[in-house]
């Protein structure tokens, strides 16, 4: 039984009257798992036939699976090949509930990354920018963009306030998913009980506002604002959203009926309706707490373009490109240098004057005229590889690969090899003499 702190209980009994008790039994229930489908790599249908956990459909996202198992799928080769990513259903609710999702979207506060994957797997017209301030927690981004091989994600490790400062009227779409009092993980996370207090509330509105002032003149005129938290507290939710109406003149939008449905209604504040914003709650929908809101900027966008250079000099570009075009069928795109590693990047990033931790898909390095290609390029283009190597799930080079091992070679030819499972990417080697020699990160390999 979670002892829930006595000043919380009662603001809860007030807030959801005769829901109460069944938000307290909810209390009891172990934390829901679920899962986010890589449409990019695989379809819906193909992940579903090739998954071995039990899972069911998530009514207010398509992409999204509850996985009713509670074994681990760390170890999981489809995981391992990213055709998933773990995320909390309650947290898929906010990012479902937009109509659309087009142009260029910036997640302020991303790390570990679930609704920039949301965002990026929506469409093949959206550009993100992943942004995670604290750059140990950006690092953990930068590696589930890579896993997921998705190739319309670059990730920043900038202060919210450095985009409305450097990118103005630039992002048709911002999501805003604030450090909080984390009342709505209380199940899940005993850090966040242990850690409540009566006077983390107002401190966290203070800081959610600053941070929402800093990133605003960021949002194209007219553009959309996903602002989410995982608390129930009035303060941080629907009396910042009153805050923004009331100062920036922004106007709330209604989310799509799918999540409507799922969510309970907002609490009206100082005689204001805020119904629209939604609050998911476990004895609704299973899965952990949260608070959403969409909030339309006034106006319509002016914003104009402007293209900035690549950093690259054409005998860089023509030494990756020998490699790229040996190796990989069609074009991989624009291709950028950061330090001493090439990036395939989107031509949107180029119009952006920010600094990034990875602009794109990570291609490799050059070493004394040699082209060595990074894991990132075989996620993201292991499937155009010219070269291959595919394993089925039964096949027992599969679980020596994800060991480190090298492995016999049966259809690839001599050179860099993309290896696949199922026909989807997992990583790559380098074919020698009919023996492929592991290029699997030793930081992701099984023990």
């Amino acid at each position: 039984m979670i002892n829930l702190p006595s000043d919380y209980k009662q603001r809860m009994q007030r807030l959801l009257g005769e829901d109460f008790p069944k938000y307290e039994k909810a209390l009891l229930d172990p934390p829901s798992r679920g899962l986010l489908i890589n449409t990019k790599k695989v379809t819906e249908e193909s992940f579903d036939r090739l998954f071995a956990f039990h899972t069911e459909p998530i009514s207010y996202f398509s992409k999204g699976r509850r996985l009713l198992s509670d074994e681990k799928v760390g170890g999981d080769p489809l995981y391992a090949a990213g055709l998933y990513y773990m995320q909390d259903p309650g947290a898929m609710s906010s990012v479902a509930a937009l109509p659309e999702i087009k142009g260029r979207v910036l997640d302020v506060a991303a790390a570990p990354g679930g609704k920039t994957i949301a965002a990026a797997l929506s469409s093949e017209d959206v550009f993100v920018v992943a942004n995670e301030i604290n750059f140990s927690r950006a690092k953990i981004l930068m590696q589930n963009v890579e896993r997921l091989g998705l190739k319309n994600v670059a990730v920043t490790s900038l202060a919210p306030k450095d985009f409305g400062k450097y990118t103005p009227e630039s992002f048709d779409l911002i999501i805003a998913d604030l450090p909080c009092s984390g009342e709505g993980m209380f199940r899940k996370e005993p850090a966040a009980l242990a850690a409540w207090n009566e006077n983390i509330n107002a401190m966290n509105a203070e800081r959610q506002k600053d941070i929402l002032k800093g990133i605003l003149p960021a949002l194209k005129k007219g553009g959309t604002l996903l602002y989410s938290t995982c608390t129930y507290a009035v303060e941080e939710n629907e009396e910042i959203v009153l805050f923004l109406m009331r100062e920036f003149g922004m106007a709330l939008l209604s989310p799509r009926e799918e999540v409507f449905a799922a969510t309970a209604p907002g609490v009206s504040v100082k005689g204001e309706d805020l119904s629209l914003t939604r609050r998911f709650y476990p004895f609704i929908q299973a899965g952990e707490g949260q608070f959403f809101a969409l909030l339309k900027k006034p106006s319509e966008a002016l914003y104009t373009t402007k293209s900035i250079p690549t950093k690259l000099s054409v005998n860089e570009e023509k030494r990756v490109k020998e490699f790229t075009d040996r190796y990989v069928e069609g074009s991989i795109g624009v291709i950028n240098k950061q330090g001493d590693d090439y990036y395939a990047v989107s031509p949107v990033a180029r119009t952006l004057p920010l600094r990034y931790l990875s602009e794109g898909v990570r291609l490799g390095t050059l070493s004394g005229g040699k082209f060595l290609p990074h894991h990132n390029l075989f996620t993201a283009f292991g499937g155009a590889f010219k070269n291959k190597e595919n394993l089925s799930l039964t096949d027992p080079r599969l679980n020596d690969y994800l060991r480190g091992l090298e492995i016999d070679a049966k259809e690839a030819a001599d050179g860099y090899v993309a290896i696949l499972v199922e026909g989807y990417p997992l990583g790559g080697g380098k074919n020698v003499g009919g023996r492929i020699k592991n290029h699997y990160p030793k930081g992701l390999r099984n023990h």
